[in-house]
């Protein structure tokens, strides 16, 4: 299902319904290209390091720094709205990102937002932009 720049994505086989609230690892699966599984394992044992759960914000924020992220913060003027999902997707047509929004995250890449509901209307709060490798 696909209406504007919103992308259904469920990488995990066993979800049929959409309830599991794991949207740390379906993210990071869209970020990094990789199965559910692997994203899952990968994340466990990088936040195993800091003993602190994977979809915490302390935990998430490791693994993200430790996958060669960083992260930027979206502030706002008082009286005025913050952007939204939509907006930010469209306006960053190349890179991968992963936003910020109010108890979820979601994957941005290429000018398209991904996750298992339209989220495009939630505000944004920061993104975490994947450093591109640099080349030799």
């Amino acid at each position: 299902m696909a209406r504007g720049n919103f992308k259904y994505f469920q990488p995990n086989k066993l979800d049929l319904k959409d309830n599991y609230g794991d949207c740390a690892v379906r993210t990071i699966c869209k970020a990094e290209d990789l199965s559910w599984l692997d994203a899952y394992d990968m994340m466990y044992r990088l936040s195993r390091e800091v003993q602190c759960p994977m979809n915490c914000k302390s935990g998430f924020e490791y693994i993200l720094k430790e996958r060669g992220y960083t992260y930027a913060g979206i502030s706002n003027k008082k009286g005025s709205r913050r952007p939204r999902v939509k907006e930010f997707a469209r306006q960053h047509k190349e890179g991968t990102y992963i936003l910020v929004v109010a108890n979820h995250y979601v994957c941005s890449q290429d000018g398209k937002y991904y996750d298992t509901w339209d989220s495009g209307e939630c505000c944004l709060y920061g993104y975490w932009k994947k450093e591109e490798e640099k080349k030799a």
